[in-house]
């Protein structure tokens, strides 16, 4: 093997010496992108410019499906009889899963990446249909959150909340991750964590049914649930950094 040196003329070198090894690779400042700050900063960017941008194509949605001002458990109904709706939010969970896969490197940190964005998006976008459309008029406000597979029925604060929640803790497991010290996901952390995201997801669709074929009026949100899935949540974070600190 041979280089070209400082000074004019060949240099030779050994053909025997050791290539870079798969861990270099994956240590090396090429491998591991930009600081992780700066990549925080680029999809929180991404999250709130789609969130802005899904409030406007829902309120021209909207506006063009039921321009005489249908309330807006109409409108849901009617939504998810011509499907555009299923499409939208496929295409927008799709968008956050790419991003969040170019944003890291291992599976928990994109899946921390993942529902950062979710929470930022969600948030963004009540914020852009209240300024766009001045709606929704408080945040104890019935809406629909998701119509896969059956539609999703809350008052917008809780899944504020819930966004609230993972931004914080995914945030908080980005950074550690990023500084040697990643929070332990065993099994008892995920189970109550997915165990908080279950009662949210019951408290959502438990009256779907009914809110479907007669509206709003004589529902009451099961705040119970909500609460009892946000402590389950939160417990699985505080098991997780506690374990962490252990170590």
């Amino acid at each position: 093997m041979i280089r070209f040196g400082k000074n004019p003329g060949w240099t030779t070198m050994p053909d025997d010496l050791p290539g870079p090894t798969e861990s270099s690779l994956k240590s090396s400042p090429v491998s591991k992108g930009r600081p992780v700050l700066s990549r925080l900063l680029c999809v929180a960017l991404f999250a709130i410019a789609m969130g802005f941008l899904e409030a406007i194509c829902v309120i021209y949605l909207r506006g063009k499906l039921f321009s005489g001002g249908t309330d807006t458990q109409e409108i849901v109904a009617a939504l998810g009889r011509f499907g555009i709706e299923h499409v939208r939010e496929a295409c927008t969970i799709v968008m956050l899963l790419t991003v969040a896969w170019l944003a890291a490197s291992r599976f928990w940190t994109r899946t921390a990446m993942f529902f950062l964005m979710f929470g930022i998006w969600d948030i963004t976008y009540y914020l852009g249909l209240r300024i766009f459309s001045g709606w929704p008029g408080s945040i104890l406000e019935w809406d629909c959150l998701f119509l896969i597979p059956v539609p999703w029925f809350s008052p917008v604060l809780a899944p504020v909340l819930i966004s609230i929640y993972m931004v914080v803790s995914c945030i908080l497991l980005i950074l550690r991750e990023a500084a040697g010290s990643s929070l332990r996901m065993t099994w008892p952390v995920l189970a109550l964590v997915g165990s908080g995201f279950v009662l949210w997801h019951w408290s959502f669709v438990e009256d779907s049914a009914i809110i479907m074929a007669s509206g709003y009026p004589g529902v009451e949100y099961s705040w119970p649930l909500f609460l009892g899935g946000m402590f389950l949540a939160v417990s699985g974070l505080i098991v997780a950094a506690r374990r962490q600190r252990d170590q």
